[in-house]
């Protein structure tokens, strides 16, 4: 009876059926009449269906987003693939129930992409959806992955443009205003010296920013990098605004690295450390405060225009490095790990016109001796 009652209690209970089989046993006891029965029990239980079958694909992958991923991607990272799937993937299957999401529906999806965006953005978009529904089949919340048979358009990788490096005559221009003084000995640019150390370390401005004095071995001349400042969602506010904060490792796996310094990047640090000696810092306010972004972009736009050079970000500080190593013959390799990328196949695909032309020289050269 006990049995049966806890079946009673059961939702997914549908109908008990209960047959008498034979009586085992009588008993009389106190004027009651005890008897043993065997019985035999049927269970029907209602129909469950997968809980996804009635998801649509942008309910799934939000909800992959938020409860799965969220417990591993840094807060950069989140922000980035939650634009990807409300911009990239909703819009075009996120109607579509996920048990009906076929390989030509995805496949059209990126047909559709391919005519406005680039081919990183297409390859994110799909790398987001691969991976959801490599996650669902594990769970088998779906027999298998229908996005294993979507073709990238491969053709697009070769679309790369030119990436903006300063000449040496330019650079050197844009290091000399960076550390100009008024007539009274005042410094025009009070961080002007992170223009030198940017375009000799190739740092990320994040990394750049994130520093300090810790991280900076001035006997070995060399500098550490751990850690990136970041913008974020701050996701405890209402009014969807954006929070600064230091993200305790690098954009990359393979962007934790040791950098050598140049005796030009010394020299800067050095300066940098009679302002900011006092601060924990590198790059402070004068209030000893870490500095934005988009303050030290809008000196280094100034410092252009000064120059007669046509404006464009701090990041191209960064190509220039790069593309100053390469034409001093170091290899791919090399640059890749003195920059931070997770893979060599990024810096190559990057600078991949420098690096033909490099090549072309070489070649020259090679004529030349023979």
């Amino acid at each position: 009876m006990n049995t049966i009652l806890a079946l009673l209690k059961e939702k997914s209970v549908k109908k008990i059926i209960v047959e008498k089989e034979d009586v085992v046993d009588t008993k009389v006891i106190n004027n009651h009449q005890s008897i043993s029965l065997n019985l035999q029990i049927s269970v029907e239980y209602a129909h469950q269906e997968n809980a996804c079958a009635v998801m649509t694909f942008g309910e799934y992958i939000l909800d992959w987003l938020y409860n799965v991923k969220a417990n591993e991607l840094k807060p950069a990272s989140f922000d980035r693939k939650e634009q990807t799937i409300k911009y990239q993937i909703i819009p075009y299957i996120g109607q579509m129930s996920i048990n009906d999401l076929t390989a030509d529906d995805i496949q059209k999806m990126i047909n559709a992409l391919k005519k406005k965006y680039s081919f990183s953005t297409i390859k994110k978009t799909y790398e987001c959806i691969n991976s959801c529904l490599k996650y669902a089949v594990k769970r088998r919340d779906l027999p298998f992955n229908v996005a294993e048979s979507v073709i990238i358009p491969k053709n697009m990788e070769r679309e790369k443009s030119d990436v903006k490096c300063f000449s040496e005559d330019e650079l050197k221009r844009i290091e000399a205003e960076a550390v100009k003084c008024y007539n009274n000995g005042k410094r025009i640019y009070r961080m002007g010296e992170i223009v030198i150390f940017l375009a000799d370390t190739g740092l990320r401005i994040g990394e750049a920013l994130a520093l300090e004095w810790t991280n900076i071995n001035f006997k070995k001349k060399t500098v550490t990098v751990r850690q990136n400042m970041v913008f974020v969602k701050d996701r405890n506010s209402t009014d969807k605004s954006y929070k600064y904060i230091k993200q305790r490792s690098t954009k990359t796996k393979k962007g934790s690295r040791i950098v050598p310094l140049t005796a030009a990047a010394i020299r800067a640090l050095m300066s940098l450390k009679g302002i900011n000696g006092s601060t924990k810092y590198v790059f402070a306010t004068s209030t000893g405060k870490r500095i934005y972004p988009r303050n030290i972009d809008r000196m280094f736009r100034g410092i252009l225009k000064k120059c007669g050079i046509k404006g464009t970000g701090v990041h191209t500080l960064r190509h220039t490095f790069a593309s100053r190593l390469f034409a001093k013959g170091v290899d791919v390799k090399t640059v890749s790990e003195l920059l931070g990328h997770s893979e060599v196949g990024i810096t190559y695909d990057t600078y991949i016109h420098i690096i033909q032309e490099q090549q072309a020289a070489a070649v020259d050269v090679l004529e030349n001796v023979l």
